[in-house]
């Protein structure tokens, strides 16, 4: 079975350690998604199943906090979204097809024993989305079942040496600036930026004459006044290209050189010297993609001066030799172009079709050559590649682009000019609903009316079909008019309440004011009726939108549903005037729990003495707030924190504390605290919170703050010379799942504990332990000092 695969890199985002990498494939004709998730440090990533089994939520999390904030991405596989809390930061794949997930194993030269079990972290984790049957001949059949023993691939080890040089020899950079500045060449380059593609390698010919990108500094040199004016450079480039020629014969992009100058030349006037290097690019280099747009370059010399049959034959040499895709498809375009020139529509389109089906992004490259060439195919009947080539441009366009309203009724008048009623009928709709008093709306009104009498355009319904004739058989009319509105209130009684409702734009243009009203009342009801549904199946963005959009105006009870709604977009302001509303109701229990609201949405809102005063007036207003608002103190705490006022914060959190107990949610509020008592140099308040925060992630056995909190306290309690105590705490630590440097780290400050307690021979085990971690970092290397020291 034929396989193709191909990759198309869609999304690349590095933060320091973490690298994101979204890549597209097809193989079979199939398309798929590989997701790359790689940090130097191993994470976990966990799958949550739906109702079905398939995976709906792949969660990484990881230690570091990133330095900026990133933004969520949709793609045709995947829905990736990050999480940043205080802490941690998770990155979310929401798979919106069918997709898997794993972990792949590090280099054989890192870790040549396989493990015979998939390990739970890793530094590199991919995400594989596909449509039916999984990429690479189909996701392997997995057996539970049996022994599964590791692998040991030491032997396999080849050993390496990283990168060469032309003569073989190891190359070892320590100043890797010229690097740089080839890539910022390179980028200006395809950027367009031509000038300080032009400027940077000028420089970098100066400041690296040396460097090993010193011939391709001067290729950019010679390419990039190509591209800003050939004409006008021409006594410069040909200049550096033969300095190039002569400094860099072998070089392997001499080809490009040799066409650079051939064509400089030929623009010139220079046919002979030309020539002279046209010939040399295609007999020395005959088998480079240079040679073969050589062979086009020169065929348009040809061609220019009338050697019709000479330039026809070195395009086809270029098309039938060419093995680069864009290659062919110049000359395949030259082709179609020069017999176009010359009235044979067949052989043109024979080639125009091939770029069409192959590369057909190279033939809308240049939008008003592509536009050009469908207005030559669709005069001499080849409707249904200029069709094609509209369609396509189409959706390259903007509204407000000069061009898009003509190719949208090209469409429309070359279909009815094939004889494709149906299609003509919907792309003069379509044509009329953007551009109802366009430059070409008349007409297409005509042909329009023209193509109902022979055409047989019926809907579902009897009553809803002849609406439609007559809102387009006398459209503009009063007539017109009658019968839109018929058909809104008739869509509204039979409870198609949303394509009432995409109707709404249309209603605004009726000019009978009758028909208006009739037709508006039909819209509101079928907006308000939406709104019910969208309260009914709790559809924030859609009640919302019924709102916003279609100006439905609920009864104070839906205050409550369209507050939360506004919370869940952080529409904090909105959510804020439906509060404000309702902050003087009569009935105090009602007042209470809207000032409940106003703490909150003051809080997301960063207004935190507002969020104070609603607090207490809450507190005045009743007896018992906490029942009339739960969360109250937490919405305070939040606030004295952000507003810095340190001792309430602290009395509150005590109070918290005891009221809450072994609430989870209480980790947050305490590494909070011990922020504010770190700032306020507090440190007795600092060894309270720290093992209130311990004790309760012991107690639930979830430790988000760990091993931060336990070391930071052990320093504490160091620091004060409590040993034993600090020591009780890194023994707690065994329960922790700890890796690498953490352990080592662990490992150390334990042994140093049992010194300091006067248990030398427990300090001894532990910096033993410590030394024998692979991967215990700097920590292992002290641990290591610190047993040479005891041996002395």
């Amino acid at each position: 079975m034929t396989r193709l695969v191909f990759f198309l890199p869609l999304l690349y985002v590095s933060l320091h350690a973490l690298t994101i990498d979204l890549k597209r494939g097809i193989e079979n004709n199939a398309p798929f998604a590989v997701l790359h998730i790689q940090d130097e440090t191993p994470f976990t990533c966990r799958v949550f199943y739906g109702e079905r089994g398939e995976p709906t939520l792949y969660r990484c999390d990881f230690d570091q906090m990133p330095e900026s904030g990133l933004k969520p991405v949709k793609s045709e596989f995947f829905k990736i979204d990050f999480k940043t809390a205080t802490g941690r930061f998770s990155l979310r794949v929401v798979p919106r097809k069918r997709s898997f997930i794993q972990p792949l194993p590090p280099p054989v030269h890192e870790r040549p024993i396989m493990p015979a079990k998939r390990s739970e972290r890793s530094r590199h984790w991919i995400v594989v989305g596909y449509e039916e049957m999984p990429p690479y001949l189909g996701r392997a059949e997995k057996h539970d079942e049996g022994l599964a023993f590791p692998l040991d691939l030491k032997s396999y080890a080849i050993p390496t040496i990283g990168a060469v040089d032309i003569n073989g020899e190891p190359v070892f950079m320590k100043d890797n600036r010229d690097i740089e500045t080839f890539m910022a060449i390179k980028e200006a380059f395809k950027a367009k930026k031509y000038k300080k593609a032009y400027d940077l390698a000028s420089e970098a010919l100066e400041l690296y004459p040396h460097s090993i990108f010193a011939s391709d500094f001067l290729r950019y040199r010679i390419k990039a006044l190509v591209q800003e004016n050939m004409k006008e450079n021409a006594d410069e480039i040909i200049k550096l290209g033969k300095i190039y020629i002569k400094r860099y014969a072998s070089d392997e992009y001499l080809p490009e050189v040799l066409l650079l100058l051939a064509r400089v030349y030929s623009a010139t006037g220079f046919i002979s010297d030309a020539n002279y290097f046209f010939n040399r690019l295609i007999h020395e280099h005959k088998d480079t993609k240079y040679a073969n747009l050589g062979l086009i370059y020169l065929g348009d010399q040809l061609y220019i001066n009338g050697k019709v049959k000479e330039a026809t034959k070195l395009y086809l040499d270029a098309y039938y030799n060419a093995r680069d895709l864009d290659v062919a498809s110049l000359a395949a375009y030259k082709l179609g172009v020069r017999y176009l020139d010359r009235g044979r529509t067949k052989e043109a389109v024979k080639y125009l079709s091939k770029i069409w089906e192959k590369n057909r992004e190279f033939l809308l490259k240049e939008k008003e050559d592509a536009h050009s060439i469908a207005r030559q195919l669709a005069s001499r009947q080849a409707y249904d590649l200029a069709i094609e080539i509209d369609k396509a441009l189409l959706k390259k366009l903007k509204k407000l682009d000069e061009m898009y309203e003509e190719v949208l009724f090209e469409i429309a008048e070359w279909y009815d000019e094939k004889g494709d009623i149906k299609e003509a009928i919907a792309w003069y709709r379509r044509y009329l609903d953007e551009f109802a008093y366009g430059t070409y709306s008349d007409k297409a009104k005509k042909n329009l009316d023209e193509l109902f009498i022979v055409s047989h355009d019926t809907n579902s319904s009897e009553a809803l079909a002849r609406y439609e004739t007559l809102i387009k058989e006398y459209k503009d009319t009063p007539i017109a008019d009658k019968a839109l509105a018929a058909k809104m209130k008739l869509l509204v009684a039979e409870k198609k309440y949303d394509e009432a409702l995409l109707l709404g734009e249309a209603v605004e243009s009726i000019a009978d004011p009758k028909a208006k009203e009739m037709a508006k009342e039909a819209l509101k009801e079928a907006a308000w009726e939406a709104f019910r549904k969208a309260v009914e199946e709790k559809e924030c963005k859609r009640a919302i939108t019924m709102v916003e959009k279609y100006g439905v105006t609920p009864p104070e009870k839906y205050d409550v549903f369209l507050y939360e709604c506004y919370v869940i977009y952080a529409e904090y302001q909105k959510a804020l005037k439906i509060v404000e509303r309702h902050l003087h109701d009569r009935p105090v229990d009602e007042r209470a729990e809207w000032l409940c609201r106003a703490a909150n949405v003051h809080v997301l809102r960063e207004s935190y003495k507002k969020a104070l005063d609603a607090a207490e007036e809450l507190r005045t207003l009743v007896k018992r707030p906490l029942k009339k608002c739960p969360s109250l103190q937490w919405y305070e705490v939040k606030a004295l924190h952000a507003l810095g006022r340190y001792a309430e914060e602290m009395k509150l959190i005590r109070e918290m504390a005891k009221r809450y107990g072994t609430d989870m949610r209480l980790a947050e509020i305490y590494r909070m605290g011990y922020e504010a008592a770190k700032r306020e140099q507090d440190e007795l308040q600092r060894v309270w919170l720290l093992k209130r925060l311990i004790d309760l992630q012991n107690s639930k056995k979830s430790h988000p703050y760990s091993p931060w909190a336990e070391f930071e306290l052990m320093r504490l309690l160091k620091a004060q010379k409590a040993y034993k105590e600090a020591l009780k705490i890194a023994e707690s630590m065994r329960e922790l799942d700890l890796k690498g440097e953490r352990a080592a780290r662990w490992r150390y400050e334990t042994a140093l504990l049992y010194r300091l307690v006067g248990d030398d021979r427990r300090a001894v085990e532990n910096f033993k332990a410590c030394a024998q971690m692979r991967r215990g970092g700097a920590w292992k290397k002290l641990c290591e000092e610190a047993l040479t020291l005891e041996n002395l």
